[in-house]
This record gives structure tokens, C-alpha cells and sequence, in this order.
């Protein structure tokens, strides 16, 4: 269609059926397509999360007696929470490098918006996991025990899927407000964006997905959209990562007056 839209003989059929090349274009896209690639994106969002969160969720709460007396000498909460954040960050940053290095080796990536599509991915993944670590570490900030620690991984978990924008679409402001909460809607919207998925032929809402594969065909006047559109998912995610991180040290606070 692509090809056929560049020819005289193309548009003069497309003009005699009262289309432009652009709702010609999106009315060659089959319905569903992209079902398995969102499936793929879902799958790698979610397992950043879980990955970053595993990672944190012991860090802390196992150190507690240690922390308590270290804090009674002069260990300040900014060194303490950083030396955490900056040791497991890397592991995390590993992760997503051999994560998208494996899933890009079996099932090659395409297009990209503004840089390599590699590079896109694995910042949004890197991200992902990010954000999971802080959440990882602020449940175990929180926590008392290490085992009610584990307990609460599914807790905030299990939402990172439901408010993804797979399992039901979010139509409406109050969803989309929730799902703005969690950091794999974000990776989501970030991913599927780089690899070019139609949101409107996968039944998402509209803000999911806005790459430039098949958008136009002239891929210049869809750009600046889609870059800002994923601007804001990475801004998005390094926000979650910044609460989170505040989080974090309001809970080692409160670790002080439990003392």
C-alpha cells in the first residue's frame, strides 16, 4: 500500500474512492495486528518491574538492627538510601541490557522514533526497572520483617497489570489517572510507541501507543509527536522514580522514631 500510494495510478484510485493516502493507509492495517509484539512488550515491561522490585524488596529490611545502630552514630539517610540505590541500579541496568539483548536476539526490533530502536527499548526497560527498585526498596522501608516485606511484592504488583492498558482498555480520565500511577502502563505507552503499534487497530485507548510506522507517509509531520509522546513516558517514569525515592527516606525517618 505503501508503494501503491506513491504513484500517480495510486492516489488517482484513492481519490476516486474519497479517501487521502493517510485513511487509505490505516484502513490497510488489519485489525489485531500487532497482538503478538504488544503480548512480547507486555511481557518485557512487566518482568522490568518485577525484576527492579525483587531486587529491593530485601535490601533494607534485612539490615534494619544495622542501620539503627549505625544511625545512632552518624550514618546519614541520603548516603545510606543512595549506596543501596546506586549498587542494585547497576544490577538492575544489567538486567535490562541482557533482557532486551535476548528478546531483540529471537524477535528483532524495528523502526524507533528519534534513535536506534535498541537504544529506545532498553531505556524505557532501564527505567522500568528503576522505578521497580524503588518500589522494591520503599516496601522494604517500610516493612518490619522480611517476610511481611515479601508479602506486599504481589500486592503492588498485581496492579502494575491491571492499569497496564492490556487487560481492559483505559477510556475513561478516572483509569487513565490510576494507570498513570504505575510504572508498566508507562513502559507500555514507551515500547509499543518505539516499535510503531497501532493503537487504534489494537482497541487500546489513545494515548498508548503513537509511533510513526504507518502513520503517515510522510514520517516528518508525525515525528514531533511521537518524540514527545515518549519524552513524557521517560519523564513520566523518572518522576515515579523521584516520589519513590522521597518515599524511601521518609520511611527510613520513620525508622528513627520507631527506635
Amino acid at each position: 500500500m505503501v508503494d501503491l500510494l506513491k504513484t500517480p495510478q495510486g492516489l488517482a484510485f484513492v481519490k476516486q474512492q474519497g479517501m487521502s493516502p493517510q485513511q487509505a493507509l490505516q484502513n490497510a492495517i488489519a485489525p489485531n495486528s500487532g497482538v503478538d509484539a504488544e503480548t512480547l512488550l507486555f511481557i518485557m515491561a512487566f518482568a522490568a518491574v518485577l525484576f527492579g522490585c525483587l531486587n529491593g524488596v530485601h535490601a533494607i529490611v534485612r539490615e534494619v538492627p544495622i542501620y539503627r545502630r549505625e544511625r545512632m552514630v552518624n550514618l546519614g539517610i541520603a548516603p545510606y538510601m543512595f549506596s543501596k540505590i546506586i549498587v542494585l541500579g547497576v544490577f538492575c541496568l544489567l538486567q535490562s541490557a541482557i533482557l532486551v539483548y535476548f528478546v531483540n536476539l529471537k524477535s528483532p526490533f524495528h523502526q524507533g522514533i528519534f534513535l536506534p530502536v535498541q537504544l529506545e527499548v532498553y531505556i524505557t526497560v532501564a527505567l522500568t526497572s528503576l522505578a521497580g527498585l524503588m518500589l522494591g526498596l520503599a516496601i522494604s522501608a517500610l516493612a518490619s520483617n522480611a517476610d511481611r516485606a515479601m508479602s506486599f511484592v504481589p500486592l503492588v504488583i498485581i496492579p502494575q497489570v491491571i492499569f497496564s492498558g492490556i487487560i481492559f482498555k483505559l477510556g475513561t480520565p478516572i483509569l487513565q489517572g490510576m494507570g498513570a500511577l504505575f510504572a508498566a502502563r508507562w513502559a507500555m505507552a514507551g515500547l509499543g510507541s518505539s516499535l510503531g503499534l497501532h493503537g487504534n487497530k489494537l482497541g487500546t485507548d489513545n494515548f498508548s501507543f503513537q509511533g510513526t510506522h504507518f502513520t503517515t507517509l510522510d514520517p516528518a509531520t508525525a515525528l514531533p509527536g511521537a518524540i514527545t509522546h515518549l519524552v513524557l513516558v521517560w519523564s513520566a517514569l523518572l518522576a515515579i522514580i523521584v516520589v519513590l525515592m522521597v518515599a524511601i527516606a521518609f520511611f527510613l525517618k520513620l525508622k528513627d522514631a520507631r527506635t
